[in-house]
């Protein structure tokens, strides 16, 4: 596929973050666990925002210019390749270790001018 092509599918395909994802992370690093019922739903939408970060770093080139950003997106593709895990409190610290690397991610890549976030 050739470049322009593929930046054209790209496009076609993108989505702004969602401003749900506050509520997302407040529940996913809140003290209180969420319920069981609650964690898929959560890891789901917490990852499709990860993605889309982990994209918009990319195509920045902070994690070629940026050691954080190059670290937090590492993080976010071993999470990404890990499946939540059955027992409830383990889906809980995967969850939690998915909210803290988008969140992270989020910040690093607001101050860097990546993106721009809602204060």
């Amino acid at each position: 596929m050739d470049t322009l092509a593929y930046v054209l599918a790209k496009l076609q395909d993108w989505e702004p973050l969602r401003d749900s994802i506050y509520e997302d992370l407040a529940d996913a690093l809140d003290v209180q666990a969420p319920p069981r019922d609650a964690i898929d739903g959560l890891v789901e939408r917490i990852q499709g925002s990860l993605t889309q970060l982990v994209t918009i770093a990319l195509a920045g080139h902070a994690g070629r210019t940026d050691r954080e950003a190059a670290l937090l997106i590492e993080r976010a593709n071993d999470l990404h390749s890990e499946t939540v895990p059955g027992s409830y409190w383990k889906a809980v610290g995967h969850l939690r270790q998915l909210g803290w690397v988008t969140n992270e991610l989020m910040e690093r890549l607001s101050r860097t001018g990546h993106i721009d976030v809602a204060s």
